[in-house]
Parts: C-alpha cells; structure tokens; sequence
C-alpha cells in the first residue's frame, strides 16, 4: 500500500507544487516509508506525489508511473489482482509495460477502456491519473472503500489525497462542517467533519477537466434480486450454493497470498478471521507441507468473559500455526486512543481503532508488511444481531420454494420481532445514543421501513450535547434521512418498495456506512497504514460479493426449528443462525468449535472501571478528566460544555461496564467529545460558525 497526494491548479507566486508536494507527501510518510516520488506537469499546474510501501517489484515500482509517450502519468495506492492474466491480454493488444508491478494496469487499461477501466480492476484500490495531452484527471476507488481518498479545492485548486492532512501544506484551513457533524455525515454519507472536504465513496470515480468542471460517477454498486418476482427459479441446489461460496472464499484469500514480502493473518475468535487462516495455511502447506502462517491476535486476559484468544489458540494450534499475542493494557490503549484520532481524522467512541493500532505495530515489528482480515463477511453474510429485525419484516417464499427450507409463518414471525422488541435494550458497545426503533419517521420511510440504520446510526451523542445555537439551526438531528438522501433515486425504490428483500435493504446500508465509512476507515486502513502495513479482506472481492447477493436471504440468516417447543397449540419457536452458508463453506478449514461459534463484536475491553468515589481513578478516567475541561469544549463552539460537564462526572462517579466487553456510554460520549479536541489541535481549526 502507498500514500498519494494530488494538486492540480495554478500554483502561487512564490511557491511551485515541487516544494509543496514533498511536504504534503511527509504528512503521510506512514504510509510509504519505502519510497517517495514526485511528477510536475510541463506546464507547472498539476502535480502527483505518492509515497511507496514496497510490496509488489520491490526494486521497480517506484511511481509516479508514466507511459512511453510522457503524455499519461498516475499514482495507485492499494492492490490488484489477476494481475498476470489482465497483463497478458492486454500485451496481446499491443501494450507494452515498463515495469512488473501491479499498479501499472491503470495505465494501460486507461489506453484501452478509457474510464471504463475501472470495471477492469480487482482488489483494494484508490488512484489518480493525469492525462496531459486532454489536462485531464482522473481518480478512481475501489467497490468497498477499502482504499481512502479525499478531495477538496482550496484558492481554485484540486486537492486529492488520501488522508486529509496532506492537504495542509496547500493552504488548506480546515473549518467545522457543524451540519455533518450534527447529522453524521462522516458515517451516512460523503460528508467529513471539515467544510467542503468529500469523500470519494466506494465503488465512483471523479473526473476533473481543463474547465474545472468536477464530477463524481457511480461506476458499481450492489445489487440484489426481485424479491417479489416469480420468474426466479436458480438451477442449483443449497449444496452447489455451499460449493460455489467456498469456491470464490478460497480463490480470494489465494489471490491475496501474492506478495514478494512475508504476510500474515490477523486472528480472532470469530469465523471470519479464523476462515482466512484457514485457508491461508492450507495455500502454503499446498507448495511446502513444513510452511507454518503467522498470525496476530489481541488477548484481554483481565476480560476472561469477551477474550477471543483461547478461541485463536485453539484454532492457530489445529493448523499449526505461529501464533504472536498482543496483551495491551487499559493504559495502552488509552495512550493510542489520541494517535488513532489522528490517523483516522474522525471522531471515534471507543478504544478499538487504539487496538488495531498495537495490533499493526507487533505485525510490523515482526517484519511483516501485509496483512490478511476478516472484515467484510458480517456485512456480506448477514453477520450482525441487529440484522434480525429486517430479515424477519418480510417473507422468504422463494427460499422455501427453491430449497424447501422450513421458513417461519407470518404469525411466527411477528411473535419474534414482537420478542425483540418488548426485550430491554442493554448498552451496546457503539451507540452513543439511546437506541429507538420508532423515530426519525421520514428517513425511515424513504427506506420502505428498514431498522437496521436506526441501530447502527446512532453514532453521535443526544442532542443535549450541542450547543443551542446548534439546535436552533439544526432541529433535530436524522441520519435516517442522511443515509436515504445520499443513495441514487433508484436504489431507494428498490429499497422502499420492497423489491429488494428487506435484509438485502438492510446489508446495502450497512455496506455504504458502517462498513465503506466506519469499520474499513478507521479499523482497516488507517490503524494498519499507520505501521505501514498493507490489509487484504478477501471477503471484499466484487466476485464473491456479486456472487452472495444474488442467494436469498434464508441462505445468510438462517432459520431453523427450535427443538425445545413442547406444546403443539403455541407458535413454533425458532433459532436463526447468522452467516450460515459461510459457516457450510468453511467447516474443512476451522474446528468445528469455530464454525459453530455465536458472532460477537470487535472489541478492546479493558478492566471493568470503578468509582473515584471509591478511591484511585483508571488511567482512562485520568485520561478524559484532564483532557476534557471547560476551555477546550467551548473552544470547539459547537458543543455544550455544561451536558459535558456532567457526563464526565457521571462515568467519573458512577460507571458502568456491558456485558458485551464494551466502554461505558458515557465514556464513549467522552471519547466523542475528545476526539474533537484532539482534531482541532492538530488541524488548528478555529471555532466553529454555527450559521
């Protein structure tokens, strides 16, 4: 993985990009401490910069890459794959490359397909490239987000760039975005925390001509099956389903075994993670039966009740491998949370992104340069407890009729979601908020009902926390209506009609916020970039992907019987079991202890916390209580420090502990508060204007 910053306009007086460009590039020296390279167009108005994390043509792939002619020139941060055969036919039209690394396919199939090039790419990507003879740019990120990347104009210039604060030493002044803030933008939609700086989102590319006119395309997207249509008959059976899903599962953790530096698996208890290792090791033991796989694991032993790592041992020692186990203290963490913000560039509620980090660095210090994860088979397989409720609002009648699965009757279905609902609502371990599944009616409406985004959006404190002249701009705050509004017209009628199945409605928006916005952000690339370490998902291949949303919902979340109804006159009651084909997939490469296994969240748990009343504080109070007073939330203007005051008092006093291995909700909230503080310290960002 590398690093790219990207200018394009008329350079001031005294300054040339060549000057700029190199201190813009050391901002984001973590991610490409291999190499740095610079290219200044002819005319002085465009310049690529890239820094390089060497992973493929370790002596040869310096970039900024160029064609023969001088007249095509790019960077690329990420990883394709099919590299070989795309090569070979693309030499058979006549293409000549100069180099052997990967990232020079952008080139040559941007000669061939112009922007069509981008449906010609497979992996984790983000590039800019610069057609000099049309003063042309062209930038493009991959289907899921897994690669960032910004952009923003600042004095009429074009800034690219993928991390923000590379845009600092062109002139850029960040200020608040108070209304994305108030409405979440960072995690419903395009918006970050700093006016007038987007996101590319997943799966589009932006195009900027020699008019300055700016656009921003959808080049792929999900898509899912009628689930109203009764034209749908697949010629397969659930075990050619199960074939096929194993299939693609081993043929995209193969592909992401290429690299000519060591790689490694990061391990968890879960399934996903334990898949990947799984087959990884199998992969190696196919070319050299002594191979052993390295993989990393986070180990809470003060939290024996959430500890995955006894899990991870079993399954490291049933397929022999390396196991290196990272045991972060509360003040470990604590002493990364501030670091994570930086690197992140967002507001973060809890301590994972702090593990992720201590993670990355053991990875690194072992001497590995890429990783292999887990991420992405929740929101591909219909992982997550909270995807129940949409799975259960509307039948399934073709997976009964195609497969003959058993599925719940209308009354059985309503009895549960009745259950689920009457059920007490716990902390869970992201919410900042109290979680409701009744408000916010239009945006909910606008997406045919769904739930899910209710309780995966409520990632910003109650409105109690802004200040008034926040609230009296602002009104209350809706990410439902944030999330609806960003998708394309045609995807909320597939949604709000109900001719997607109203889990695959649920999967899309998690697959365009928590997912693209949240966890690939800030617990994907950013922690592992910040060691300069490379993360491969292999459950985040567009053929797979393509592949899973075609199999109906009774195949992701699946219902069967429960054998402990005893009276006939009562509904049958019925257990769902969560990413079930997967878990069918991958039994000949876990234990069966894993492919069983319950789904539980990520975590870094620390220490249940005790009351100051009660006698010394823990170093994440000692923490919060000194980083957080009067004068750095009124700083902020756009916070109200007396609601602060008080929930700091609050987890000082009187904390709590979920049960899931969760923070607090009130020291999540404080995390919130501090993350801003810590971003208007490193980005200098003034007060903010409400208006």
């Amino acid at each position: 993985m590398c690093g790219i910053s990207v200018v394009c306009g008329q350079p001031d007086s005294s300054t040339h990009f060549a000057d700029t460009l190199p201190r813009s590039l050391e901002l984001i020296r973590h991610r490409g401490p291999d190499d740095t390279g610079v290219y200044i167009s002819p005319d002085g108005r465009v310049g690529l910069g890239h820094v390089r994390l060497s992973i493929i043509d370790v002596q040869c792939g310096k970039q900024p890459l160029s064609d023969d002619s001088e007249t095509l020139h790019c960077v690329v941060n990420g990883e394709l794959y099919d590299y070989i055969t795309i090569r070979a036919e693309l030499e058979s039209k006549g293409s000549i490359f100069k180099t052997d690394s990967d990232s020079e396919l952008v080139l040559q199939l941007y000669k061939h397909y112009g922007l069509g090039l981008t449906s010609h790419l497979r992996g984790e990507f983000a590039f800019v490239l610069y057609d000099l003879t049309r003063q042309f740019i062209f930038a493009g990120r991959d289907r899921f987000g897994i690669k960032p990347l910004y952009y923003t104009r600042v004095n009429g210039r074009l800034l690219i760039a993928s991390e923000m604060k590379a845009f600092l030493p062109f002139g850029f002044k960040a200020e608040w975005n108070v209304e994305s803030i108030f409405h979440q933008g960072e995690y419903a939609d395009d918006r970050t925390v700093f006016q007038g700086v987007y996101k590319l989102p997943p799966g589009h590319y932006l195009t900027y001509d020699r008019y300055e006119q700016l656009r921003v395309v959808t080049y792929w997207d999900h898509s899912f099956p009628n689930s109203k249509s009764e034209d749908i008959r697949p010629a397969y059976s659930i075990e050619d389903a199960v074939t096929r899903v194993r299939q693609l599962v081993v043929d995209s953790v193969r592909i992401r075994l290429r690299s000519d530096v060591p790689f490694a698996v990061n391990l968890s208890g879960g399934i996903d993670s334990a898949a990947v290792a799984g087959i990884a090791s199998a992969a190696m033991k196919e070319r050299d039966p002594e191979a052993r796989l390295n993989v990393f694991t986070l180990a809470f032993p003060d939290r024996a009740d959430v500890d995955e790592a006894p899990v991870a041992r079993r399954m490291a020692e049933s397929i022999g491998a390396i196991m290196h186990i990272v045991r972060p203290t509360e003040k470990d963490l604590v002493d990364e949370f501030e670091p994570s913000v930086w690197h992140s560039e967002a507001p973060l509620m809890y301590l994972h992104g702090a593990g992720k980090i201590l993670l990355s660095r053991a990875v690194r210090e072992k001497g590995f340069k890429v990783v292999l994860s887990g991420e992405g088979a929740d929101e591909l397989f219909g992982g997550y407890n909270y995807l129940l409720p949409d799975y259960l609002r509307q039948p399934d009648p073709l997976s009964a009729e195609m497969f003959g699965i058993p599925l719940p009757t209308e009354l059985e279905r309503q009895t549960t979601l009745k259950a689920i609902f009457s059920r007490p609502r716990p902390q869970d371990h992201v919410s900042l908020s109290d979680l409701s599944l009744t408000d916010a009616q239009l945006g909910r409406s606008m997406l045919g009902g769904l739930i899910t985004h209710r309780t995966i959006g409520v990632t910003s404190p109650p409105s109690t926390f802004f200040a008034q002249g926040v609230l009296d701009v602002h009104q209350n705050p809706d990410i439902s209506r944030s999330i609806a509004e960003f998708f394309r017209p045609q995807i909320r009628e597939e949604i709000a009609s109900g001719r997607w199945h109203s889990l695959h409605g649920a999967l899309y928006v998690v697959h365009k916020t928590a997912l693209g916005n949240l966890i690939l952000n800030h617990l994907g690339d950013r922690p592992e970039m910040a060691n300069s370490v490379e993360g491969r998902p292999p459950f985040l291949d567009h053929k797979l992907v393509e592949y899973v949303n075609t199999l109906p919902p009774s195949l992701k979340i699946r219902p069967l019987l429960s054998p402990s109804k005893t009276d006939e006159a009562l509904p049958r009651s019925w257990v769902f079991v969560e990413k079930w084909i997967l878990r069918e997939a991958i039994r000949p490469f876990v234990t069966e202890e894993i492919a069983n296994i319950k789904k539980s969240m990520y975590n870094s748990p620390i220490p249940r916390p005790t009351s100051t009343l009660e006698g010394a504080s823990t170093p994440l109070q000692t923490h919060l209580a000194s980083r957080i007073t009067r004068e750095a939330v009124e700083k902020l203007g756009f916070l109200r420090w007396e609601t602060v005051e008080a929930t700091l008092h609050e987890f000082m006093e009187r904390p709590d502990s979920p049960t899931d291995g969760g923070l607090d909700q009130n020291a999540r909230r404080l995390l919130f508060v501090l993350s801003f503080i810590v971003l208007q310290e490193k980005f200098g960002v003034p007060h903010a204007s409400v208006q």
